[in-house]
């Protein structure tokens, strides 16, 4: 029988945890799957905790005598010949038995989602679930929702992805600082393709660890890393989103989202001084000169996109109010209403009103009382 999913497993200095991996895969109640173990750098150590669970005719092993680090494997991966779906799985986590099967069938239900994934239950040094939310809609609209949320969970690019949204979207980009934020981009690619559909089920579990990339790269940068980091996100998701525009007006409503959500994440996680929003504006446009990208932002777009961030309240203000949060997001979505529907005044309405929904939706959801509720589903 045909696999209808490919799992891509690289890893890197793995061997006292990938063996928990590979016999979680083993367990799985769906069983039409082919794994493809990624071995870099020649890691002779990994390889062999590998080797017993090379038995199953379903697995098999590349080792690549040369460091490849963490995106060429990815990306070496994402260009074998990959099955309906594409799993990518960490060598250091695990998921319940059911994990494919569950997702699987909400994937056959959801033909033009391009990733369908669950919620992630943390253990180690953390102890929380993370999620991402469903991104449904015209490309526009999920465009514009993820990245208002930028850089939002991974949780995407750990569950099921479509083998034809990964041929639209590409390869994930290198940088010089071992790409920590370009999976972000990569998943904006995605999205270009379709929807992202999320299983609220905690299906998959994280190991958070000292030897983690997060943990060893990510957070202890130093300042100057995580504003250049920054800066290669811009690109990137100007690169992402600009192909959608359709006109001027779009195209100058994504350059200043993405523009103000790298301003709003440097201020929140680096810098808050005075001057520190010009600093990161100059970074960036530096960045797209030596990238050769200048064309996602040129020279002469500038003015009337920095004068609209200066509309923008004090982010002290935003983290502060929710009512100012929300009052923001509100006038955003005026604009994007604009932008798409310039001659239709019902849609833009039909925009806003849709916002408003899923808000209160979402507030709705907060204010269940959770305890009682889980509970309530135990019995």
């Amino acid at each position: 029988m045909t696999p209808h999913i490919t799992v891509g497993l690289p890893v890197y200095k793995g061997a006292d945890l990938i063996p928990k991996c590979l016999d979680c895969l083993q367990r799985q109640t769906f069983r039409d799957f082919e794994v493809i173990i990624s071995v870099d750098g020649g890691d002779s150590e990994t390889a062999a905790a590998c080797r017993p669970f090379l038995m199953d005719p379903r697995f098999r092993m590349v080792v690549h005598p040369e460091r490849l680090d963490w995106v060429g494997n990815f990306n070496w991966l994402l260009q074998q010949d990959l099955q309906e779906f594409f799993c990518y799985r960490q060598h250091d986590d695990t998921t319940a038995p059911e994990f494919f099967e569950v997702l699987l069938q909400a994937a056959n239900m959801e033909p033009n989602a391009a990733a369908v994934y669950c919620d992630c239950q943390y253990s180690g040094g953390r102890d929380d679930i993370e999620s991402a939310p469903s991104i449904e809609g015209e490309s526009l609209h999920r465009m514009v929702r993820y990245i208002e949320h930028v850089p939002l969970s991974a949780a995407p690019v750990r569950g099921l992805i479509r083998r034809a949204a990964i041929r639209q979207a590409g390869l994930v980009r290198s940088d010089e600082f071992r790409a920590p934020f370009e999976v972000f981009v990569w998943l904006a690619k995605l999205l270009r393709w379709g929807n992202f559909r999320r299983v609220a089920k905690p299906l998959y579990y994280r190991l958070d660890h000292p030897r983690s990339f997060t943990n060893a790269y990510v957070i202890s940068s130093p300042e100057d890393r995580k504003r250049a980091v920054l800066t290669t996100l811009l690109t990137g998701l100007l690169e992402a989103a600009v192909l959608l525009c359709r006109t001027p007006e779009e195209r100058r409503f994504f350059q200043q989202l993405i523009l103000d959500r790298i301003v709003v994440n440097y201020l929140i996680w680096c810098s808050n001084e005075p001057n520190s929003a010009e600093k990161i504006i100059d970074d960036c446009l530096e960045r797209l000169r030596l990238e050769g990208n200048t064309h996602l932002l040129r020279k002469e777009e500038l003015p009337p996109i920095l004068q609209e961030l200066k509309r923008r309240p004090d982010i002290k203000v935003l983290k502060r109010s929710r009512m100012r949060r929300f009052i923001y997001r509100m006038h955003q979505r005026s604009r994007m209403g604009r932008a798409i529907y310039p001659r239709s005044r019902m849609r833009r309405v039909m925009y806003q009103l849709r916002y408003l929904f899923e808000t209160s939706r979402k507030i709705g959801s907060l204010l269940l009382p959770t305890g009682i509720w889980g509970a309530a589903q135990k019995r």
